[in-house]
């Protein structure tokens, strides 16, 4: 007898997702794979888990990546891409995409120099630097530099070409060279003794893909002289696994300037603008004014000059060029961490970001866009060589119309020098003494004002501190009480409350803090933003404000050192606050912010969950309340 049927199928093999396939810039058939960290691949070391996991799905490794990131390049067809994404050591599979520099070209002089070692206009036609950062060195990520131009004199060097793989940094398009004379130049550069190092990671034309530009990210982690600070003006569309890498690289000791991006549009909507580990730069011009190109909002750290900026180009030794860009503006930046870095060797990549934000000069930039800082770049601070003037933040203040009041500026001089005091944007009815740093007065006008003191020194050096003061009028709190509908969450609604679908719910994976609802925000273990905001109106005339709500993280990372989910809290456009999984509690803990400065305003409300592609982090609120008095 012999048995007739159909046999029955082979499974299919699993499949995962593909970040990144659909996005215009994709490049076919080509994947960057970002390996999980596992006990695996620590015994049998990077090389030897991607040869297996290439030959296992048909790929070819184009690139391997140990520093930066963990991980591969490799070309494979898109179904292979797809299995590969399924396999248990590997934390995402991201499609390639193109990366570029973009700049215009104009024809004036340069100004940029003259503009960044001084708090106001007009130009003064000169530039004062407190050293030329010949003990440090600056990693040009880019299209490479023309090491014999006479504006390096003999300080530029050769790192890594990913474009050719080889060693040979020759830059054939201009913009690296340009780039590199900005932060380094004799002639046209911020950090004029600086040692240039090439990492050539886009083409000819000026382009080039993730792939590549991670793996120079990569060398650069892996070699880096220290103390460095690195540039990287170009960019792309949002990608995983370069702000990996850059994020990673940060986190080993090297500061970062960033592009902001050149499309008018928000920043964080590109990579790797959008770390917020580096210090991303948007432009502005010769008059103080955004770049009508330059990419804005919460994802910049500060403005630099950024149009019409002359500097080294690649055509011959002494060649030079007058563009325009992001790409322009980044590297003072880069050329001013540099500075700050000759002084300060031992400094970390956020005290390097810390200090260029905070003694920039603020409120120059017009038409800085929503949610952008409104912070010029100003060097004299960030080189630290000479004197410095420091100026106590005394915090936002209040104040009623008719009620004298009043505030000691403290400042003090490393150089024991006297000081002199001044202030900008205070309330009408106030002043303060140029001699002691009180400021007192009766105010006039209600209204929130942005206050700005700042001393200064008989050696130039000087420093300031910016705080918000209201002035209630003079009726008193018109509305006292808790302003926020449904605090609880516990209402059969979400309303007033928007919310992502499912955020506010009554599971019991995570337990409300009272009652049965709370708020959870994402908890998935991949690629996921969750939002949760409310608008509210402070009543005008109340002396206090402060928000509250109580907050429970748990969370499946495994790292002590990196932030890779997080949550960000908003007024507007301004940040409260930022958790992540290093802030893991078991319990729930109180969170309170002083909102004071916002009486007789209407305001958004808003928690911001953003998780990888990996690892949950849970972040769950409740118990929220606005009670102003």
């Amino acid at each position: 007898m012999v048995a007739t049927g159909f046999a029955s199928p082979a499974a299919a093999a699993p499949e995962g997702a593909i970040q990144g396939a659909a996005d215009p810039t994709a490049i076919a058939d080509s994947y960057i794979v970002v390996l999980r960290d596992t006990p695996a691949l620590r015994a049998q070391g990077v090389p030897a888990v991607v040869r297996q996991l290439a030959d296992r799905h048909g790929g070819s490794v184009q690139r391997t990546y140990q520093a930066a990131l963990r991980g591969f390049a490799t070309t494979m067809s898109e179904s292979n891409a797809r299995r590969l994404a399924a396999e248990p050591a590997v934390a995402f599979v991201e499609q390639d995409h193109t990366v570029q520099v973009s700049a215009t070209q104009p024809n004036p002089p340069s100004w940029g120099l003259d503009r960044i070692d001084q708090r106001d206009l007009p130009l003064n036609n000169s530039y004062t630097y407190p050293t030329t950062a010949s003990n440090v060195r600056a990693y040009i990520v880019d299209t490479g530099v023309r090491l014999t131009h006479t504006t390096f004199g003999g300080r530029a060097i050769s790192g890594r070409d990913t474009v050719d793989s080889d060693n040979d940094a020759t830059d054939c398009n201009g913009h690296g060279t340009h780039v590199a004379g900005t932060v380094g130049g004799s002639q046209y550069g911020v950090a004029k003794g600086v040692q240039i190092v090439g990492v050539r990671v886009l083409n000819c034309q000026g382009s080039g893909s993730n792939a590549g530009v991670i793996a120079g990210v990569d060398w650069v982690t892996a070699n880096a002289v220290k103390p460095a600070v690195a540039n990287m003006s170009l960019g792309g569309s949002a990608s995983s696994a370069l702000d990996s890498a850059v994020r990673n690289s940060i986190a080993s000791g090297i500061a970062y300037s960033l592009a902001a991006g050149n499309s008018n549009a928000n920043a964080c909507n590109s990579s790797p603008a959008r770390v917020a580990e580096g210090i991303t730069v948007g432009a502005t011009a010769i008059n103080d004014a955004r770049a009508s190109f330059s990419n804005y909002g919460t994802c910049l750290d500060i403005f630099a000059p950024g149009v019409n900026i002359t500097s080294s180009w690649s055509t011959g030794d002494t060649a030079t060029n007058t563009i325009s860009g992001t790409s322009m503006a980044a590297p003072h930046v880069a050329g001013a961490a540099a500075l700050y870095l000759a002084t300060s060797p031992g400094a970390t990549a956020q005290q390097v970001r810390d200090n260029l934000v905070t003694n920039s000069t603020p409120n120059k930039v017009t038409d800085p866009r929503t949610g952008s800082p409104n912070r010029l770049l100003f060097v004299s601070q960030a080189g630290g060589g000479g004197g410095t003037v420091t100026v106590t933040n005394p915090g936002n203040r209040t104040g009623a119309v008719g009620t004298a009041t009043s505030v000691q500026i403290q400042a003090s001089s490393s150089a024991g020098q006297t000081l002199t005091y001044s202030a900008a944007g205070l309330p009408p009815g106030l002043s303060i003494s140029s001699s002691s740093g009180l400021i007192s007065g009766t105010p006039s006008t209600a209204g929130t004002y942005t206050t700005t003191a700042s001393a200064s020194d008989t050696t130039g050096a000087s420093g300031s501190a910016t705080f918000s003061w209201t002035i209630n009028g003079a009726g008193g709190c018109t509305s006292p009480g808790q302003k926020l509908g449904n605090p609880g969450f516990e209402a059969s609604t979400a309303a007033p409350w928007t919310a992502s679908a499912g955020v506010i719910d009554s599971s019991t994976g995570q337990p409300a803090r009272s009652g049965v609802r709370k708020a959870w925000l994402n908890g998935y273990g991949t690629t996921r933003t969750d939002t949760l905001s409310q608008t509210v109106s402070v009543p005008a005339g109340c002396s206090t404000a402060t928000l509250s709500f109580w907050l429970r993280i748990t969370t499946s990372e495994t790292t002590s050192s990196v932030a890779y989910d997080r949550l960000t809290v908003t007024v507007g456009s301004a940040t409260l606050a930022t958790y992540s999984n290093l802030n893991r509690n078991s319990t729930y803990t109180q969170k309170s912010f002083n909102l004071a400065s916002y009486a007789g305003q209407t305001v958004t409300v808003k928690f911001t969950g953003v998780e990888d592609s990996s690892l949950q982090t849970s972040f769950v609120i409740d118990d929220t309340a606005l009670t102003v008095s």
